[in-house]
């Protein structure tokens, strides 16, 4: 059953391109790791330097720059499904500001920690491990349904 994708637009304007390709690379990804059966995805303005994110608060929520081209999308996208699929597996947790990778709790990550120490957290590292072969194994497979 295809993953339902629904979009969220702060400040920005609807790209239907954009919707067809997060679509497509989603649902394609979905048979590779596990997904909830909809993900939410925000599209809004962000700092220069951040290209996407998941909410804290909903599990199957993530958000994505809008200044993002289409040629960087399915690198962040998968990147930010990963994240999607450790919550939704509940490897990851976040609450009350606390994150947990397999239940074990990491405080205070938000105004602690460089931008290099939260890359080496266990969550982050994970997707490091996993994110070119999921991207590329998803691209083969829409390459190869064209």
């Amino acid at each position: 059953m295809p993953v339902t994708v629904r979009y969220f637009y702060q400040n920005t304007k609807i790209d239907k391109v954009r919707e067809v390709m997060i679509d497509k690379l989603t649902n394609t990804v979905s048979k590779l790791i596990e997904l909830p059966d909809t993900i939410e995805v925000c599209i809004y303005k962000l700092d220069d330097n951040v290209y996407g994110g998941i909410d804290k608060y909903i599990t199957n929520r993530l958000g994505l720059n809008s200044n993002l081209t289409l040629e960087e999308i399915p690198k962040i996208l998968v990147h930010e499904l990963i994240h999607v699929h450790q919550r939704h597996t509940s490897q990851l947790s976040i609450k009350h500001n606390t994150y947990y990778w397999l239940g074990i709790p990491y405080h205070n990550l938000d105004t602690n920690l460089t931008f290099e120490e939260y890359k080496n957290t266990p969550w982050e590292m994970d997707v490091e491990n996993k994110q070119t072969k999921v991207l590329q194994q998803a691209l083969d497979i829409l390459t190869t349904n064209n």
